[in-house]
């Protein structure tokens, strides 16, 4: 594990998340600004060609048990509401684009299909947030019925009765943009269980678990790690399978969620952990607070689940009363702020490498096609007709000769 001395925390030199320096990263006018944007680009471009299944991409990935409130904070950072059932509701990898640009609030959803390499529309742009939660329900629905049409599926002409697949490792792409949304791209994965529901299957714990560390497992992924304050955090299983894949902690990011269920007389233990004094962390840990369940069945906005939030932390001990730097990691805004910056490193530090990376593998297939068969020259139907026709000439000319050779004996 790192020392205390390699870690950083937001308001050092080391990590500038706040302050002065933020202001300038989040107005989309500024140099500062645009240059993060075409670095990130980059990655979502190779993103978007399938290149994520053959290239060590620099990203985020969510991940938590089952029933941490990884959801809430998806839509906490994202402003949207996820498809809520019961059981797993994520059953593959949802990609969250958000871009901040000076225009009105937008979504659109793809579906990233491994196996071709492609991306497909999931529909029109949605310009009404409340018609997203749906649009990512049945682009989730598409997926899991690989043989269905996915344009069907949407229009709701596909006939579905149970889903072919449990799991997938397609992707949902949902790409946000507006003026007041966070410049920031993720992948929330399905949550990770220990045992099944009634009608789902023992092998869907390995499933999810492969499909989970096939995203981590990579070196230039970062693991943010839900961690519910409301169980103990020794039975989540989210957390053993992080701290077996990034053993010194370099690329998890971990966030405390649900502080409100802390049962009296256990902040001591919870506080150790925001506070890095154990199980420590390169970047150290963070804390939120989302809406709870009645205020979602409300109708709770976005704006007020914010402002909730900041009043939770501001006025309510223990939170009120701690240091200013371990506040500075309180809430969703601070998180999304140094995920943002740390990410950027991550891809500037990375993208020499990936060039080379193309590099090699663009000379392997440079040199796959030196050596495939020149390229038809003729329509390739009359080639191939014509091949048939000298073909069955040399099989008669041959059977012609072996029966006049036969007569002659």
């Amino acid at each position: 594990m790192s020392s205390a001395s390699e870690m950083s925390f937001p308001g050092t030199d080391e990590n500038p998340c706040f302050g002065k320096g933020l202001m300038a990263l989040s107005n989309p006018e500024t140099a500062q600004f645009k240059v993060k944007r075409g670095v990130t680009n980059i990655v979502n471009h190779l993103t978007s060609y399938g290149l994520q299944h053959k290239l060590d991409l620099p990203g985020i990935a969510v991940i938590g048990s089952q029933s941490v409130g990884k959801s809430s904070l998806i839509e906490s950072i994202s402003g949207i509401t996820l498809p809520r059932a019961t059981g797993t509701c994520t059953r593959c990898p949802i990609e969250c684009r958000l871009s901040r640009v000076d225009r009105e609030w937008s979504c659109e959803v793809y579906l990233l299909i491994a196996r071709e390499l492609r991306e497909v529309k999931f529909g029109d742009v949605v310009k009404d947030k409340s018609d997203v939660e749906d649009r990512i329900r049945r682009a989730q629905l598409a997926v899991l019925n690989p043989s269905k049409d996915p344009l069907k599926v949407l229009d709701g002409t596909a006939a579905i009765g149970s889903n072919e697949l449990s799991f997938s490792t397609d992707v949902v792409s949902v790409r946000i943009s507006g003026r007041n949304v966070d410049d920031l791209s993720f992948v929330d994965l399905p949550g990770i269980f220990i045992s099944v529901r009634y009608g789902d299957k023992d092998s869907d714990i390995d499933d999810v678990r492969n499909l989970v560390t096939g995203f981590i497992k990579k070196p230039s992924c970062l693991i943010l790690l839900v961690i519910s304050c409301e169980s103990d955090i020794e039975n989540q299983s989210a957390r053993r399978l992080a701290k077996q894949l990034d053993p010194t902690g370099d690329r998890t990011i971990p966030v405390l969620t649900k502080p409100d269920r802390i049962a009296a007389g256990s902040y001591r233990s919870w506080l150790a952990l925001l506070e890095n004094k154990e199980e420590r962390f390169k970047h150290g840990w963070y804390c939120v607070k989302q809406a709870n369940l009645e205020q979602l069945e409300g109708g709770i906005t976005w704006e007020d689940a914010r402002k909730n939030e900041r009043s939770f932390f501001d006025k309510k001990a223990p939170w009120s009363q701690l240091d200013e730097r371990i506040r500075l990691r309180l809430g969703t805004s601070a998180l999304t702020n140094a995920v943002h910056n740390i990410l950027f490193d991550l891809i500037v530090a990375r993208l020499p490498g990936l060039l080379r990376e193309v590099e090699v593998r663009l000379k392997s297939i440079q040199e796959e096609l030196a050596e495939s068969p020149n390229k038809v020259k003729d329509d390739p139907v009359t080639k191939v007709g014509k091949m048939i026709k000298e073909l069955k000439s040399d099989v008669e000319t041959l059977v012609l000769g072996r029966a006049q050779d036969e007569e002659k004996i």
